[in-house]
């Protein structure tokens, strides 16, 4: 019994421990994945040890680009359950773009409040002119 208890313990501690995946990109900004890779997100994180990542575009980011202004996100579309609740799946076959104005002085909900979109490809071009963000941010594939 002892062998059991002490292997549920081991287990649990395992995957209550840090994420899959952690890039930090600029600022109070970083890449998160806490399950899968195929879950990940733009986060905000204040610069307070105990205060919680704070995810922003809610999607399965894929590529990101960024400088000292803006961060660009693509990702798939997150399926959502009838309540409009994310189920942690992905259409595969919508890409949703999102701007991401970079302020390292905003509250955890406000970062998540703090973005454009999601856009359409299209309508992430216009918009992105909109803002004036440089046309030298490029999308990196993760």
């Amino acid at each position: 019994m002892k062998p059991i208890v002490s292997f549920l313990f081991l287990l649990l501690f395992a995957q209550s421990c840090g994420f899959v995946y952690e890039r930090h990109l600029t600022g109070n900004y970083y890449l998160i994945a806490v399950d899968t890779k195929e879950d990940m997100d733009v986060c905000y994180h204040p610069q307070s040890e105990d205060a919680p990542y704070a995810g922003i575009t809610g999607a399965s980011v894929y590529a990101v680009g960024y400088d000292d202004e803006f961060i660009l996100a693509k990702g798939y579309r997150a399926l959502k359950d009838s309540m409009g609740r994310s189920l942690q799946r992905y259409d595969r076959q919508i890409t949703e773009y999102y701007i991401i104005p970079v302020d390292n002085t905003q509250e955890a909900w406000e970062a998540q409040e703090n973005k454009f979109g999601a856009f359409s490809r299209q309508d992430f071009e216009l918009r992105r002119k909109e803002l004036g963000v440089s046309e030298d941010i490029r999308f990196k594939d993760l």
